[in-house]
């Protein structure tokens, strides 16, 4: 099955959003993952500023419906952990060419990047795969 992602390009960023209106990176998972599988990923609180204070987000509820995998996996998730950082921050998903990945940068539409490239390469943190997919 190969996904048109060409719909999610250009989602204005909105923090906690997850609807067509606007989205943040977990949003986009969320919108991306029900959409296209029917997945139901559970909305949880987070203030903007979660990951400045240091507390692990994202290792603390992805657990329930995330699985940690060694390595990329079409529409997988994929972790950052930006310089400056103490804890994971930003959420990606595996497109096809498993070098590129859809994401909600922050303030950004959404948009592809590749894993390549320096600034994302050397923020990889973890690869994922959502369960029910």
């Amino acid at each position: 099955m190969k996904i048109d992602i060409s719909k999610y390009l250009g989602i204005p960023y909105k923090h906690r959003g997850a609807a067509w209106s606007g989205v943040d990176c977990y949003g986009l998972a969320r919108l991306f993952y029900n959409t296209e599988f029917g997945i139901e990923v559970p909305d949880y609180e987070y203030d903007e500023n979660w990951c400045s204070i240091g507390f692990d987000w994202i290792q603390e509820y992805f657990k329930t419906n995330w699985t940690k995998t060694d390595l990329p996996e079409r529409y997988g998730g994929v972790g950052f952990r930006m310089p400056g950082y103490k804890v994971e921050h930003h959420l990606g998903i595996i497109l096809d060419d498993l070098n590129m990945f859809l994401h909600s940068p922050l303030n950004k539409q959404v948009c592809v990047s590749k894993l390549s490239q320096p600034v994302w390469k050397r923020s990889i943190s973890s690869f994922y795969h959502i369960k029910g997919q």
